[in-house]
């Protein structure tokens, strides 16, 4: 079963933690009835995945830039093979152009040891 949708009432501090739990998609079973406690700081540690690159699909830096490190080609490739297997950027496009600006920084593992 997967959360569709949350909204927030009264004491909205925890937006933050509970959206990068939820983005991140972090098991909230140690979270309990803590989930419902208000407060900016999150009742248990929430580590965070990097920075945010994909709201859609709550995809992180870290993960686009592992990606490309295993990814050869052309640059259009790579975005497409991106694209693929983390789906960022093809939702409403957005994170698009950080995408591309990270393709042609973050070079393959192969090519940067040559």
């Amino acid at each position: 079963m997967f959360l569709q949708g949350l909204l927030l009432a009264g004491d909205t501090s925890a937006e933050n933690w509970l959206k990068a739990l939820l983005l991140q998609e972090l098991p909230a079973q140690a979270y309990g009835r803590l989930l419902l406690a208000p407060g900016a700081k999150a009742p248990v540690a929430v580590q965070q995945k990097g920075k945010q690159v994909c709201s859609c699909f709550g995809v992180a830096a870290p993960a686009i830039e592992g990606h490309l490190l295993q990814c050869e080609g052309s640059s259009e490739s790579r975005l497409e093979s991106l694209q693929k297997k983390l789906r960022c950027g093809t939702n409403c496009g957005s994170c698009v152009p950080e995408l591309k600006r990270m393709v042609r920084s973050v070079l393959p593992f192969r090519v940067a040891a040559a």
